[in-house]
């Protein structure tokens, strides 16, 4: 695949593509899923089954609503297709092999052919050119390689003329280094890790804003608050931009912020997005908070359609500011399956996150412990200082305490016990970047009679 890249002061990679009227966005995305699935159900025996379980057939889905008829994938139905039983392809057309994580259980086999691998290449460097990446600038792609991978980006900033530094994540203090002496202009990573080689860099003496040459970062695989967006910005020097990706759609190049930051646009010629209730799996009103569920009709590899994503956020299809089409996701509030029951309150660990962002010199990490005292729940909070020097002082770690404490009741409704730690000292998931291995540990016991 070849990309126009003479107009490098246009905001547009693809300006057709980007600015497309929404009826006809709509009316393509349905004939794709209708190719998809009159294939699936003629060629593969395991969606048909599932079709037939949901008594719906390919005839079914004449207009766009009908969409909302298909049945539901989740991990369960993906996994239970391992590895090849949702594949619309022969495998000798596969060039590409890739999984999820498998944190969650047994990981999802995701298989991808050359006209895969060239759309997904596409749409990276579409969100790339987006966030003000041009021919020429140098990239350091700072998500882990492997099986569940960010490589995409790699893909995508190789196909529109950027230069690649494929560092992955470890060996920071050696990344920080690369990043000054290659004169590294955009980074990709997740934000606690971005966060984390800013404070490995002050350790060496290094200045990121000061003494390198960065201007861009697109930050995701981990949800982030909106506070972390100036921490970001300022700590590197860098405009800061929120992206979405999911390994079972191969990774990034899902959606992407523009320049004005106000949704991540989801590249709807690629991906089809619906928000649902989550109790109800009905459609929800436009702007209003539900739970995500994707389809890639970029791919007719798999039958990849309605897959249920459990991430919370909102969708609009209103025009950007910035003139592109594509409808734009909100900012990803948490999971619905990862609300934790507390004393009668429902606490989301991205709202956590979220509340001690916002407060003045706590560190990057925190932990949540959950135990039952008497059988009442108590919620005990564990949180990094920012410098351990606050923790020499008695005052200093009494106010920041009681300032924790006071935005717990406020934000969660509950007070928990509050014990503030040094910076570094609760455990990291480096392979992966990503703040801590284990945010929440929950220590409760069945009631005994």
């Amino acid at each position: 695949m070849r990309l126009d890249l003479s107009d490098t002061k246009s905001d547009f990679l693809q300006r057709e593509i980007e600015t497309m009227p929404v009826q006809q966005i709509k009316e393509n995305q349905l004939k794709k899923v209708q190719a998809i699935i009159n294939k699936a159900y003629l060629e593969n025996p395991y969606y048909k089954n599932l079709c037939i379980e949901s008594d719906v057939m390919p005839s079914d889905i004449k207009n766009y609503e009908d969409i909302q008829k298909l049945p539901f994938l989740d991990k369960a139905s993906v996994r239970n297709a391992y590895p090849f039983k949702l594949l619309l392809t022969e495998q000798k057309n596969v060039v590409e092999y890739h999984t999820t994580s498998g944190t969650t259980g047994k990981a999802i086999g995701i298989c991808a052919t050359k006209e895969d691998m060239d759309r997904w290449a596409e749409v990276n460097a579409r969100s790339l050119w987006m966030c003000g990446c041009r021919p020429g600038d140098v990239m350091l792609m700072s998500f882990a390689y492997g099986l569940a991978t960010g490589i995409g980006f790699q893909y995508g900033a190789q196909l529109m003329g950027m230069g690649v530094v494929p560092g992955g994540i470890g060996r920071t203090d050696f990344l920080v280094d690369l990043i000054k002496d290659f004169k590294v202009n955009t980074i990709t990573t997740t934000p606690s890790y971005g966060l984390y080689l800013e404070k490995k860099a002050m350790e060496k003496g290094i200045d990121i804003p000061k003494d390198c040459h960065l201007k861009n970062g697109l930050f995701g695989a981990e949800p982030w608050p909106e506070s972390t967006r100036q921490k970001l910005e300022d700590a590197l020097g860098i405009e800061a931009y929120n992206e979405f990706g999911m390994g079972e759609f191969l990774g990034p190049g899902m959606a992407c912020e523009c320049k004005k930051k106000n949704g991540m646009h989801v590249w709807s010629d690629h991906i089809l997005v619906e928000c649902i209730d989550p109790n109800t799996g009905e459609w929800v009103d436009g702007g209003e908070e539900g739970e995500l569920v994707f389809s890639w009709i970029g791919s007719e590899t798999c039958a990849m359609l309605r897959y249920r994503s459990h991430d919370i956020a909102s969708v609009q299809w209103e025009e950007c500011e910035c003139g592109r089409t594509h409808p734009r996701l909100g900012r990803i509030l948490g999971r619905s399956d990862d609300g934790i029951s507390i004393s009668g309150y429902v606490v989301f660990p991205t709202k956590v996150e979220e509340m001690l962002s916002s407060i003045d010199n706590l560190g990057l990490n925190f932990r949540m412990i959950i135990e039952t005292v008497n059988r009442v729940d108590h919620l005990h909070l564990i949180t990094e200082v920012s410098d351990n020097e606050i923790l020499l002082s008695a005052e200093a770690t009494d106010i920041l305490t009681k300032t924790v404490i006071k935005s717990c009741k406020t934000e969660l409704g509950m007070t928990p016990s509050v014990k503030l730690v040094e910076t570094g000292s609760l455990p990291r998931d480096d392979e992966n970047g990503k703040t801590a291995s284990k945010r929440v540990e929950d220590r409760r016991a069945p009631l005994s009679d």
